[in-house]
């Protein structure tokens, strides 16, 4: 079991029973007390639980968004498309940050670099980005969603006239050659839809569970796209559909 498979059994062990001994999980686990207890420190890093002596209590309040939840899934992966995606940036540069736990780890990077301006509507990236005072932020605004700790409706697409950004960074349910960039939820979509015609360049993170899936809102065309950051292992075929249609798709893996 990695660490992001074991970091989720944790997570739901404790939204079941509360809390739990490290002595439990490291049996269960079939792991050293010492690799439970950095499970543990990463993810009361992450805000999902809290560290007691001999053991872990469960955050209660942040569970509540399924946001939180989703972050643990394929961590791994998405840290992997993360870190290729901020070779990209450069100080000084404009970026806008889309919804999605895949950008949510590209804003993890982006923290420890620092010294750009970051438009997002999303609440927990406005969060993360809050610990460097070098960072500024811009926030569209909108209706909160509160499940996913995002904005979006119409008083967000107000704001973004006169917006332009170097760098558009996008996620949501799937990218897929014949139907482009899509996301399940109207409300997001329609935010990243505008936002994608803001950004000079366009570039989309997904892991391998949203690779050529397709959601019920298009956001945009798969031509409209200029780099595709994904962990899937990429087809010989795909690659020469993308770069029919002038998409740069970018495979990341495991080094070994």
């Amino acid at each position: 079991m990695n660490s992001a498979d074991r970091k989720k059994f944790i997570v739901d062990y404790l939204e079941e029973n509360y809390s739990v001994k490290i002595n439990q999980l490291s049996k269960d686990l079939k792991v050293t007390r010492e690799t439970v207890r950095k499970d543990l420190y990463e993810l009361e890093k992450q805000g999902l639980i809290r560290k007691v002596l001999g053991g872990a209590v469960i955050e209660n309040s942040k569970l509540k968004s399924t946001y939180e939840k989703r972050k643990l899934e394929n961590y791994e992966e998405k840290q992997m498309i993360a870190q290729k995606a901020i070779s990209f940036i450069e100080p000084n540069d404009s970026i806008y940050l889309d919804y999605g736990t895949t950008v949510y780890c590209l804003a993890e990077e982006i923290l420890k670099m620092g010294n750009v301006t970051v438009v997002t509507n999303s609440i927990q990236i406005v969060n993360l980005l809050l610990k460097n005072p070098t960072i500024d932020i811009i926030v569209l605004g909108g209706l909160l969603r509160k499940n996913e700790d995002s904005l979006s409706g119409s008083f967000g697409l107000s704001n973004m006239d006169k917006l332009s950004v170097n760098y558009g960074f996008f996620s949501g349910g799937g990218v897929d050659p014949e139907f482009g960039l899509t996301n399940h939820n109207l409300g997001e979509a329609e935010i990243s839809r505008e936002m994608f015609q803001k950004s000079q360049t366009k570039i989309v993170l997904v892991d391998h569970t949203k690779y050529r899936n397709v959601s019920l809102n298009q956001v945009a065309e798969t031509k409209d796209i200029d780099f595709i950051i994904t962990d899937q292992s990429v087809t010989e075929k795909d690659k020469e559909l993308f770069e029919q249609l002038e998409v740069e798709l970018i495979s990341v893996s495991k080094t070994k």
